[in-house]
């Protein structure tokens, strides 16, 4: 069979390659697992607060998510986060 893609479109692997490697901790940070245990505990207080209806349990919740993406933010300024750049 031939290749019927035109020229300018055939290039070499290495056009398509990032500018630098990512960081090896894939994510897994301090500032990431303590946002995300916060988060998900958020999650819970404003779930049980929806099943037994109670608004301010629910706003419990929804300020505990807050503050555990204030947490996670404050984290990776000090240097416990994903290296920026």
């Amino acid at each position: 069979m031939a290749d019927n893609t035109p020229a300018t479109a055939r290039t070499s692997a290495s056009n398509y390659l990032p500018p630098a490697s990512p960081p090896a901790n894939e994510g897994n940070t301090r500032a990431a697992w303590t946002a995300m245990i916060i988060v998900m505990f958020g999650a819970v207080v404003g779930g049980v607060g929806f099943v037994i209806p109670s608004i301010p349990v629910v706003i419990a919740g929804v300020v505990v998510i807050a503050a555990g993406l204030v947490v996670g933010a404050v984290l990776r300024k000090a240097g416990h986060g994903q290296p920026v750049g």
